[in-house]
């Protein structure tokens, strides 16, 4: 009987501990991502990666590349969306599943067009601000959701943004998610992975 209550101690005391999983930050993945700008979609790719720096503050890195060919007055035009963004973060444990953050970063965006051997870009920066929380709903599974405000060229817009991730192991997971601000959503599928 008394190995049968210990065993049962046991696997309780190891469930309570899987479940109360904080979300992890450090990590790399890459994505396909889908954007459509007013109406024109492009596909491509993003790259993400972050770093805690001690208990609670943490860098955070990503760069995407979306292209394709639309049509502009019966005309086909080559299109590249390119995005950069490089920051700094903060996240403060609500509960031991609960984290809320806050990200000051540097972006930049280039949009490149050619057509019939014409070419021309245009690329601007400026800076952004994140905040947002991220949840473990059990040990496979997290979901987080954001609010961002971007100010680049003098232009500011306030993007929202949620997703989900399944982990298959410690190391590996699957994730999607989609941002939506004033000219531009993006749905992506992503392969992250835990060190």
């Amino acid at each position: 009987m008394k190995k049968v209550v210990l065993a049962s101690a046991l696997l309780l005391s190891l469930g309570t501990a899987q479940a109360a999983e904080s979300p992890r930050w450090d990590s790399a993945s890459i994505s396909y991502q889908s954007v459509d700008i007013d109406g024109d979609k492009l596909t491509g790719f993003a790259v993400l990666g972050s770093k805690l720096l001690g208990k609670d503050f943490f860098v955070v890195g990503s760069y995407g590349s979306a292209s394709d060919d639309i049509e502009v007055f019966s005309s086909n035009v080559d299109v590249d969306f390119n995005t950069l963004s490089v920051g700094l973060g903060y996240r403060y444990s609500l509960s031991k599943t609960t984290d809320l953050f806050g990200v000051l970063s540097y972006e930049d965006m280039e949009v490149k067009a050619s057509s019939q051997g014409n070419s021309e870009s245009e690329s601007d920066n400026g800076y952004g601000l994140q905040i947002g929380i991220r949840s473990m709903l059990s040990e496979k599974v997290e979901l987080s959701g954001s609010l961002q405000y971007l100010d680049i060229a003098d232009e500011t817009e306030t993007a929202i943004g949620v997703s989900a991730l399944y982990n298959f192991t410690e190391q590996f997971s699957a994730g999607v998610g989609y941002s939506k601000s004033d000219d531009v959503d993006t749905i992506t599928v992503s392969a992250v992975y835990f060190f």
